[in-house]
């Protein structure tokens, strides 16, 4: 369905899916916890900058509204307002002003405890957005489909980019593809691609991911070509006990079928070295090399 001439819409990114999305808010207020939580760092920063100096400047204007309000200040300046307002919301009080009258320190009242409150908030905001745990799983570039025991399948490869290990953990791949279910009506569906190990104890170094593409797949009698020509894409997420930070972390990564490539396998990156231990090259994680190439 088109869209209206008068139809708002914006833009929003899922990986390097780009969706305009129409008749929702871009900022919505009631949910002011989940909108803060995801600015990104400098957005979060700037908001806060901002919202000091918007805070200052209105309880500066205050204390300007009344002469006489701040002892020690310069008559009529707003300046003297202003900076003595940040002394008042962080409580610093440098002893140079101070309020005066019944006035000045009802609004004084008004601005400590409004600084302790934000304070407060401020402090919790920060620590959930440190403490928010995330997976730094590395996922390869390409989507491979090769043949792997004598039958199609579909291929990529992940790693733990941590040093550290992701205990008990699973992964789930699926396409979601655009299918007509009759002469005027499309769906776009997702369809479950079953993987042969979708579970580890214990995820430290890299792990491929591989779907046999059988009679009962999906992708079951689709070439690069064709499965190009579907829009589709595939998405993988990963989850998993993050050992360090003792929480579940999880990761998502989408590939389309741009990203396909056929008769390929991924470089042995695992070699065993000569002491007996294992040494990971992952200079060589994303490098890929022909099938039938030793």
């Amino acid at each position: 369905m088109p869209l209206t001439s008068n139809s708002k819409t914006f833009t929003v990114r899922y990986g390097d899916v780009e969706v305009r999305k129409a008749g929702q808010r871009w900022v919505d207020f009631r949910d002011p916890y989940h909108l803060i939580l995801r600015l990104s760092w400098p957005a979060f920063f700037l908001g806060l900058l901002a919202s000091f100096v918007l805070v200052n400047l209105a309880f500066a204007a205050a204390y300007h509204l009344v002469d006489g309000s701040i002892a020690n200040a310069r008559p009529g300046s707003f300046a003297d307002a202003f900076f003595f307002s940040i002394e008042t919301l962080a409580t610093v009080g440098y002893g140079a002003m101070s309020p005066a009258g019944y006035y000045g320190h009802a609004v004084a009242s008004v601005e400590i405890f409004l600084g302790m409150v934000t304070l407060a908030l401020v402090t919790g905001l920060i620590f959930a957005r440190f403490s928010k745990p995330m997976a730094r799983i590395l996922f390869s570039d390409k989507l491979l489909l090769r043949e792997f025991e004598g039958r199609p399948a579909l291929m990529l490869r992940i790693a733990n980019d941590r040093h550290n290990r992701i205990v008990e953990a699973t992964a789930a791949l699926s396409l979601l593809r655009l299918e007509s279910v009759g002469p005027r009506e499309a769906f776009y569906r997702i369809h479950d691609l079953p993987l042969l190990r979708s579970s580890t104890p214990v995820f430290a170094l890299t792990w491929t991911l591989i779907h046999r593409i059988d009679a009962d797949s999906p992708l079951h009698g689709w070439d690069v070509a064709a499965l190009r020509g579907t829009r589709g894409r595939i998405t993988v997420s990963v989850t998993g006990h993050d050992e360090t930070v003792a929480a579940p972390v999880h990761a998502i990564n989408e590939y389309s079928f741009e990203d396909l490539l056929d008769g390929y396998r991924f470089a042995d990156v695992i070699d065993p070295s000569a002491e007996g231990s294992m040494v990971v090259d992952m200079t060589r994680f994303h490098d890929v090399i022909p099938q039938d190439e030793d």
